[in-house]
């Protein structure tokens, strides 16, 4: 298990200078051919999105106001805080902005080996997918093992089953598990 603290993350400028990422893991490590991928953008300015062939993705908005993803004759989506939205790579994706920036978060795998999951969690949960998974806190505290997460924290993982306590009244807490095919 990796634990990541999103403000210590390193940032990526898009080559189209619309936003920037953050890439929390990717498996195998630094490659372009992931089986998935996990990271949270920030998008500045209205634009299309990278095509990802062969991918599909599950972006959830974090911050910032609502964001329009529009694909043409396959969808237009209205994207709203927490409300992960999944959607195939393979589309050009123009993402149109309406107020300011927005961060969101992304989760990406390879359509012909793994599939991702993604929920929002407001309460104490064991995650089942074995193979691998994400958490990211959104608000309240959160316990993982030994491990105390608070905003903006997060784990990842590549096998086993583990159990989030929320240990407050209230706390939000975004996760993704990853199936192999």
């Amino acid at each position: 298990m990796e634990f990541f603290d999103i403000r210590k993350v390193p940032v990526s400028l898009w080559r189209n200078g619309a936003g920037e990422t953050r890439e929390i893991c990717c498996f195998p490590p630094a490659t372009r051919d992931f089986n998935w991928r996990a990271s949270i953008a920030s998008i500045a300015s209205s634009g299309e999105f990278s095509a990802f062939p062969q991918v599909d993705r599950v972006i959830t908005l974090l911050e910032g106001g609502e964001v329009v993803l529009d694909a043409g004759k396959a969808f237009r989506h209205t994207l709203k805080h927490f409300q992960p939205f999944a959607f195939a790579g393979d589309y050009t994706v123009k993402a149109e902005l309406k107020q300011g920036m927005s961060m969101d978060f992304n989760i990406m795998t390879h359509r012909d080996r793994c599939r991702a999951k993604v929920r929002v969690a407001d309460r104490t949960f064991t995650t089942f997918a074995p193979r691998g998974g994400i958490v990211y806190v959104l608000s309240g505290e959160w316990q993982l093992g030994e491990k105390l997460l608070t905003p903006e924290q997060g784990a990842w993982w590549q096998d086993g089953r583990h159990t989030l306590r929320l240990l407050k009244s209230e706390g939000k807490l975004l996760f993704s598990e990853i199936t192999y095919l």
